[in-house]
């Protein structure tokens, strides 16, 4: 089981550059490419001062970059979240059942998903083609709590999950694939994302 961020080793684990916290601040910002302090501190689900507190050091060492309240990383900020998941996870990229997790997810449940939104565009909002995606982010939430027995801090997308979920299926069509707020699709890609760095594996893989 993990602590936090940390993977689970033998060996003492080798000291990240950035602790835990300020990860999930600038981990959060790197997977949704440009985010306001309110999203960071609803999927960090960190204290909104804590949230201020480390942008603005984050912004003081060049990390960050304010937008008119949205932030961007820029590159030190970029290099920091990667030695972390470098460093941090590297015990994961060694460990056989991870692997065999991301595979499976990868050729199975991820292009059932890909082709299950592309089923929603198309028909403009069909009933069918959201209860495919609910069904398909239901079995998302289960198999990603066991992987979260390595990684807990994946325990935060199966509640985002849910939470973007039962909004879609009280009618909420924006918590289906809408850009701008934390809807399934938005959910998974920031997954996917986070999945291939920590393995260590490039986008188009």
């Amino acid at each position: 089981m993990v602590s936090g961020n940390r993977a689970s080793m033998e060996s003492p684990p080798v000291a990240p550059l950035i602790d835990d916290d300020t990860f999930d601040v600038l981990n959060a910002i790197y997977l949704h490419k440009m985010a306001t302090p309110q999203h960071v501190v609803e999927v960090a689900e960190l204290a909104e001062p804590e949230v201020e507190g480390i942008l603005k050091r984050q912004q003081g060492e060049e990390a960050v970059i304010d937008l008119g309240g949205s932030f961007v990383l820029d590159e030190k900020g970029t290099a920091k979240v990667l030695a972390f998941y470098r460093e941090v996870y590297a015990p994961l990229r060694a460990q056989a059942g991870v692997i065999a997790w991301y595979d499976k997810f990868e050729t199975s449940l991820n292009q059932q998903f890909i082709k299950a939104v592309s089923d929603w565009q198309t028909s403009a909002g069909d009933d069918r083609a959201r209860e495919k995606m609910t069904k398909l982010v239901e079995r998302m939430i289960r198999t990603l709590r066991q992987l979260a027995t390595d990684v807990s801090r994946y325990e935060k997308y199966a509640k985002r999950f849910e939470r973007a979920m039962a909004r879609a299926d009280r009618g909420d069509d924006d918590f289906v694939c809408k850009p701008t707020v934390d809807s399934m699709h938005n959910i998974w890609f920031e997954f996917h994302e986070d999945i291939l760095a920590l393995i260590g594996r490039p986008r188009d893989v």
